[in-house]
């Protein structure tokens, strides 16, 4: 029988000492984006917090120390298949634009002012650290508690900027590009260009345009300063699904925290159509922000003639009602996914890469056909053929027999089965289980918010120090060289005078005696 003293030791190892009030702020209007950011706060609430959520989508069911806060009215999807023909420089400056009118609507809507009204008080702020900053003014209103940002892609730079991590770009690939580790010449040159002006667009225009929204709803508040003020990151992303980076104490990588340890059960009619795929089944979605509906006629007539041409069974995630039912095919307007990738009959999945539903696909290793469109998504089908895990398409030159070539080579050879499952198992052998992770984090930095000991202190230099010691070493070894340059100049004129003089006597006195010697032979 265990003693008293110990399950009391046990107690407090595994339950917060006390419930802290924390603030999560997650202003994306996109599934994808919310499902990781709502899992680790649901993670924290259950663990005892008092977790308020300000959120595009609220939860269904109440849950223990959770409370919403709605902001669904700014929730609107839209056609995203364009995207893909804009370049990365050019969606950078849309998205960040569009974030800040999202951000102004939010920030001033009936939802935040019934917040305000409550005068609550918290001990932390978590934020989707993307493009949404003027909730900062949210972050001053609450008198500045430890602040912790979210991303629930891979690391951005202004990202890595905020705690002051170091982010090499002739190393580290942007997700904006489908770039590897291994860039060639030419990709260096992209990624140092892109990040370089990502950091100057959003230090001089994205966070001045913030601002702006800031002092409308509260004077007095710095944007900027609260910006470099980030106690914690926390990336959705790993070394796995992305490539290895030097990462800071207090930036960590977290990956999968959507995936639950039980899934979903299977609504009966998709149970029944996964059960009887003989020759097993294809998994068919796009993700939230796409829908197959809003692809060209020639796509989807390939798509519909490809897919209903296999022997497999395909689910297909589709919008709209759809004119044509080949046998094969079952359209379904919302599926399951976690509970679907988990089913033995499902040998492939065609998805539009986006991060989420890669680690979904690793997890329960289903290999994978990508269809990238637009943003991480180029970066993460560069990734599924760089370790083999599956293939991609390209949705604006796809044709009936590329699709059937395509998914035909990932169900039959074994190879992409065996590289995702061994990726599988590698995401699945780690000490810590992200969730734990993520959760530990939040909290010592909670417990620990006076203390320093996290915080690089390459983040706070002077650039003054910190160039002028490059400068001044810099200025000492041109003087040292230019010393050394004087000396061996000096050394050699000295040499060549004294060997000049040397040479001149020597003609001197050869010239003396040669005429004494004329003067003898006349003489004689």
């Amino acid at each position: 029988m265990l003693s008293l003293p110990f399950v009391l030791l046990l107690f407090r190892q595994f339950s917060p000492a006390i419930g802290f009030n924390i603030l999560g702020i997650c202003p994306s209007a996109s599934y994808s984006h919310q499902q990781p950011f709502q899992a680790l706060m649901k993670a924290l609430a259950a663990r005892g917090h008092n977790v308020t959520m300000i959120s595009t989508i609220p939860s269904k069911k109440s849950i223990k120390n959770y409370e919403d806060v709605d902001l669904s009215f700014s929730y609107r999807k839209r056609d995203c298949t364009g995207l893909r023909h804009m370049g990365a420089f050019t969606l950078l400056h849309k998205n960040m634009r569009e974030a800040n009118e999202l951000c102004e609507e939010q920030l001033f809507s009936t939802a935040i002012t019934h917040l305000i009204s409550r005068n609550k008080t918290f001990d932390a702020v978590i934020i989707e650290q993307l493009w949404y900053q003027c909730y900062y003014a949210l972050v001053k209103h609450y008198n500045s508690p430890v602040l912790i940002g979210f991303l629930s892609v891979g690391n951005l730079p202004y990202v890595m900027d905020s705690v002051g991590n170091p982010d090499d770009p002739l190393l580290n690939p942007d997700m904006a590009y489908p770039f590897t580790n291994k860039m060639n010449l030419n990709e260096r040159i992209w990624n140092i260009l892109y990040t370089t002006w990502t950091r100057i667009y959003y230090k001089y225009w994205h966070l001045p345009r913030a601002q702006e929204i800031v002092n409308k709803w509260m004077p007095d508040v710095s944007i900027e300063d609260i910006d470099r003020n980030f106690s914690l990151v926390i990336l959705g992303n790993n070394h796995v699904f992305g490539y290895p980076k030097p990462l800071l104490p207090n930036v960590i990588e977290v990956h999968s925290l959507q995936i639950t340890e039980k899934s979903e059960t299977l609504p009966k009619d998709i149970q029944e159509f996964l059960d009887k795929a003989e020759h097993g089944a294809i998994y068919f979605s796009l993700g939230s922000n796409l829908q197959t509906h809003q692809l060209s006629i020639d796509s989807l007539t390939a798509l519909y003639k490809a897919l209903g041409s296999l022997k497999q069974r395909v689910l297909w995630k589709h919008g709209e009602d759809v004119a044509i039912h080949p046998a094969n095919i079952k359209f379904v307007k919302w599926a399951p996914q976690q509970a679907i990738l988990a089913h033995p009959k499902v040998m492939a999945y065609v998805m539009q890469g986006g991060l989420q539903s890669l680690q979904e696909a690793v997890h329960y290793s289903v290999p994978v056909v990508a269809i990238p469109f637009f943003g991480d998504q180029l970066f993460n089908a560069r990734k599924i053929l760089d370790t083999g895990i599956g293939l991609t398409l390209d949705i604006d030159t796809i044709t009936e027999e590329s699709i059937v070539q395509t998914l035909t080579n990932v169900i039959e050879n074994k190879t992409y089965y065996y590289n995702i499952k061994a990726m599988s198992e590698i995401i699945r052998d780690e000490l810590i289980k992200p969730m734990d992770r993520a959760i530990w984090n939040v909290e010592h930095v909670i417990k620990f918010s006076k203390s320093k000991h996290f915080r690089y202190y390459g983040h706070d230099i002077p650039l003054i120090d910190y160039y002028g010691t490059i400068v001044i070493l810099s200025l000492s070894l041109i003087l040292i060289i230019r010393c050394c340059c004087l000396i061996i100049n000096i050394l050699r004129f000295k040499y060549f005078s004294i060997k000049y003089i040397k040479d001149r006597i020597e003609f001197f006195v050869k010239s003396k005696y040669s005429n004494n010697y004329d003067i003898l032979d006349k003489n004689r």
